[in-house]
């Protein structure tokens, strides 16, 4: 094309630009004149309406700009009419899906006045790690290179997982914890206006970290067991979603997706759509057609698998966990991923912990016998139990109840998580402890009126 045909046709996107800034003025003049008719400022934002506007203008829409585009291009105009509406001049301001952020709380860690509490609330490995972990924190030698930055992508734990889990050394990302390569795969295929789907009652987190990279977050539906399906996930899909969190199990419910209905759902869903299976959980599942492998990874590019140290490794402390993807996917997460993001005292602990094998087959068949007890002692007590996989019991009786219940334990020095945030007000999790903790939790609850 030669330079002047070019120059003609800039001219028209000029043009064309300007006409869209009149319409914009137009717009704007508008919604501001509608903010003077709402009744209260604190509730202007109406996503019932937003949605209905996207839906009709997706079905509208015979322009060649992607679907999807259109979508985050009208939802980066709702966020500047809500600027209008609220005559916000403050200095600083933040993204609209910051506003409504609510921060990680977690189970509760202490009991004022009490030194000895049971920590039955974030369902940690009650025995702690590996012995060979405090032999080797131990030696004279460990912190002699203290002043030196760790490896950088972690080399050494990378082989070691690839070793142990017959996997490709170069598809492993590590993460401070699990969650900051959950985070990694929002950053790296995610913008202002996508959409990220997860469970109506899955692991708080997956809405924060939707919202902290300016992602809509949408719940799929659950049915009255807390399970979720391949057709219920599907139904949220729309041209605007980029991720599915999926924790597998799903922490507080338990519930999990068997290897069919992963196999269906990646063979059913657009390949451009990334599915995070969340496996923190994993080691601890007995389920035979559960998948703990990660042959998925390598049938499907668009799938990446996490796992973590801080449960059924007892290092929640050292925060290190570590995802496996295909090369494709694994390339674009080193590419959000900080360098040095953990210490060299998690990665090398992390090796230690992996190595022992024995001891991690111990806890698991520990905590498969603890918590078999203990949901017979609780259905002796009237206290209604969910079939669930991990290390936690998952309690569903009245709010009332589960009041009794909270305080209850917390008298007699036992911490556990009430599931208000996750809009359970009726449902408990109670981390499974030692047997002797597990004992005391029984022995409060008999005391109970």
């Amino acid at each position: 094309m030669k330079n002047d045909e070019l120059d003609n046709l800039r001219k028209k996107i000029n043009v064309l630009d300007d006409k869209i800034l009149d319409l914009l003025k137009v717009r704007a003049d508008v919604v501001s004149e509608i903010g003077k008719h709402k009744n209260s400022l604190d509730n202007i934002v109406d996503l019932s309406r937003e949605q209905k506007v996207l839906d009709r203008l997706i079905t509208n829409s015979n322009t060649k700009y992607s679907k999807d585009s259109i979508v985050r291009i009208w939802r980066e105009l709702f966020q500047a009419s809500t600027k209008l509406q609220k005559l916000d001049n403050e200095f600083i301001q933040t993204k609209r899906t910051i506003n409504s952020l609510q921060i990680y709380k977690g189970g509760k860690s202490n009991i004022n006045g009490k030194t000895n509490a049971i920590k039955l609330s974030s369902n940690e490995n009650s025995y702690g790690p590996s012995p060979t972990v405090f032999e080797i924190l131990n030696s004279k030698n460990f912190f002699s290179k203290s002043n030196r930055y760790p490896q950088i992508n972690g080399e050494s734990l990378r082989r070691a997982i690839s070793k142990h889990h017959n996997i490709a050394y170069d598809n492993i990302v590590l993460g401070c914890g699990s969650d900051e390569t959950l985070l990694f795969a929002a950053l790296a295929f995610c913008q202002d206006g996508d959409e990220i789907i997860h469970a109506e009652h899955g692991f708080e987190m997956y809405p924060i970290i939707s919202k902290i990279v300016g992602a809509t977050s949408k719940t799929i539906k659950e049915n009255n067991k807390f399970n979720i399906t391949v057709d219920s996930i599907c139904n949220e899909i729309t041209v605007s979603t980029k991720l599915i969190f999926l924790a597998n199990p799903n922490n507080p419910t338990g519930t999990y997706l068997n290897r069919s209905a992963i196999l269906e759902l990646m063979e059913k869903i657009p390949k451009h759509i990334i599915v995070v299976l969340d496996g923190a959980y994993a080691e601890y599942v007995m389920q035979k057609d559960f998948d703990k492998g990660f042959s998925l990874a390598d049938q499907f590019d668009n799938i990446i698998l996490t796992r973590t140290f801080s449960k059924v490794y007892g290092l929640a402390g050292l925060r290190i966990g570590w995802c496996y993807s295909s090369k494709k996917v694994c390339d674009i997460l080193n590419k959000v991923k900080g360098p040095f993001n953990t210490s060299f005292i998690a990665q090398n602990l992390a090796i230690e912990a992996l190595k022992d094998q024995d001891y991690i087959n111990k806890i698991i068949k520990l905590n498969m016998e603890v918590k078999s007890w203990f949901e017979i002692e609780l259905k002796k007590l009237n206290i209604p139990v969910y079939p669930s996989e991990g290390n936690f019991t998952f309690i569903e009786t009245t709010e009332k109840k589960s009041e009794e219940i909270t305080k209850q334990l917390l008298a007699t020095g036992i911490l556990i998580r009430q599931l208000h945030s996750y809009k359970l007000p009726n449902c408990l999790r109670i981390s499974i402890g030692t047997k002797n903790e597990m004992e005391a939790v029984i022995n409060s609850l008999r005391q109970m009126k």
